[in-house]
């Protein structure tokens, strides 16, 4: 849920999928390190929710 609410672009989008995607084809050895690696390029909760979501959330306000 928080690709949506936080992604700014369309890399955000595809990165976070690819990062998922091949998760399941790294060696059960580097699988942890490779996602560890990769979390620091994910937006999180202390990031600003994209303008889009700010103003759905004002027009559903009223």
């Amino acid at each position: 849920m928080l690709i949506f609410l936080k992604g700014r672009d369309a890399h955000d989008y595809k990165f976070s999928s690819a990062v998922l995607e091949d998760y399941q084809n790294v060696g059960p050895a580097w699988r942890d390190r490779y996602l560890a690696a990769s979390v620091f390029n994910l937006r999180g909760s202390g990031d600003s929710n994209n303008d889009m979501v700010k103003r759905a959330r004002a027009a559903l306000q009223g």
